[in-house]
């Protein structure tokens, strides 16, 4: 399967808009209206690395491709949002020195964890409807603090500022996340009993 570079820099965009929502809203309205950027890339199945990163039919070139698409989308509507709506670049601005100021250690964690919000939000199981598994996964990880590589690039160019670390370790925890939770999920062998 081939990477879209369309399809990638629009998943950045709909992820930096709801960066942008949150950034103005804040709180659990905030978080839960962040959600709305991920189910456009769900429901349009735009290519998010943080979605598609445990998927086996893409190469690890399809991936970084893929990743380095969204973050550019993700910058380009972050350096529109910080000029068009200067309100919201002090709050990006404050959340990206925290985040530098906690240090790689304490952001690998954050990455991790929001690499397993975002593999339970994304990962389809049986046929139900993925809204209610995007807006928990999406408000999980926004509301407690964890780092999503591609909502922080959108934050850094809202701010005009990040460490130079944070984004590659960010997408490094990220994908840990996911294939720590793929591994965990992972299906019971045929003739278990299903119980725990």
């Amino acid at each position: 399967m081939k990477t879209a570079f369309n399809r990638s820099a629009a998943a950045g965009l709909l992820i930096c808009m709801g960066c942008v929502v949150y950034l103005k809203v804040g709180g659990v309205a905030g978080a839960v209206l962040f959600s709305a950027g991920l189910w456009f890339v769900v429901n349009f199945e735009a290519e998010l690395f943080t979605g598609r990163v445990t998927r086996a039919d893409y190469s690890w070139t399809q991936k970084l491709i893929m990743l380095l698409c969204n973050v550019a989308g993700a910058a380009g509507c972050g350096l529109l949002a910080g000029l068009c709506l200067p309100e919201i670049r002090e709050a990006a601005q404050a959340m990206m020195r925290n985040l530098a100021l906690q240090g790689p250690l304490v952001l690998l964690w954050k990455a991790v964890m929001c690499g397993i919000c975002m593999y339970l939000a994304t990962t389809r199981v049986g046929t139900e409807s993925r809204l209610p598994f995007v807006v928990y996964g999406v408000a999980l990880f926004i509301l407690s603090g964890y780092a999503h590589s591609i909502a922080l690039a959108g934050y850094a160019a809202i701010a005009r500022e990040v460490a130079w670390w944070i984004l590659p370790l960010a997408a490094a925890g990220n994908a840990l996340g996911s294939y720590l939770m793929k591994w965990l999920l992972a299906k019971k062998p045929e003739g278990s009993s299903g119980r725990g």
